[in-house]
This record gives structure tokens, sequence and C-alpha cells, in this order.
């Protein structure tokens, strides 16, 4: 009996220590498709100056002149005739916390991206067009 709660032991340990280490943690997956295509850092120019969106996994950071975001995003690279993206701003983001937008998107190139965001209250945009009531466009640069 001491011996069979000795092996129980040892093999108990030996559980522990394997998925207590780093070899046998599950690596986060590498992002595919349009999400790998917008990972890394983009700018972005209105009549207000140059933001910075940092794309990083599903987390968005946007730097703009005046004001600072963080948020997840969503993608959803099959529907027509645009591609959706839905933003949910972080609750401990400096600006609109707890905000919630949906938008249309277009990776154009490696090194451009177009969006579309709607404007509070409203509907999904149909087209990558700003208007100060319905939605925000923004062409984006890779930096």
């Amino acid at each position: 009996m001491r011996k069979s709660l000795m092996i129980v032991g040892a093999w108990m340990a030996a559980l522990v220590l394997a998925t207590a280490s780093p070899l046998a943690s599950a690596e986060e997956p590498k992002p595919e498709g349009d999400l790998a295509s917008l990972q890394g850092e983009w700018t972005s120019k209105d009549d207000q100056g140059t933001a910075y969106w940092t794309f990083d996994g599903n987390r968005l950071s946007i730097k703009a002149p005046s004001r600072t975001y963080e948020m997840t995003f969503t993608l959803d690279p099959k529907t027509k005739p645009h591609k959706h993206i839905d933003f949910e701003v972080l609750d401990d983001s400096p600006n609109a916390p707890g905000t919630k937008a949906a938008g249309i998107y277009e990776v154009v190139d490696k090194s451009n991206v177009r969006i579309a965001v709607a404007a509070p209250n409203t509907d999904r945009p149909t087209n990558f067009k700003s208007s100060p009531t319905r939605a925000f466009a923004f062409d984006l640069k890779k930096k």
C-alpha cells in the first residue's frame, strides 16, 4: 500500500511539473488570413492629423492627436458585399469606454486597408465614405 501511494505521489508530482512548465503550455495560434494581414502598425490621416493604429492579435490601439482608444475587434471576412469588422472599446480605455461599433473593411493589399465605422446609434456602413452623422472612413497605410 505504501509503495503504491509513493508511485501515485510521484506520478502526480510529474503531472504537475509537466503542466506547469513553459514547454507544456499551449502557444496562442498565429493569426491567419485577414487577421494576419492587419497585424502591426498603421497610420491614417484626416483633418485633425495623423492617427496611429496598432493591431496585436484581436486587440487594437488607436492613438489620434486628441484621443486614444484601446479595444478588441472581430472580423467576419465572409460577409458580402463588404467584410465586417466589429469593435468593442475596453472599459479601461481613455476614451469612449464600453462603446461598441459596427464597421466594414477591405484589405486592399499588404500596405493598404480601408475601414469604415458606424457613428453612434447608426447601422453598419455600406460604403467607405465618411458622413458626420452616419460613418467614419479611414484609409490605413502600413507603417
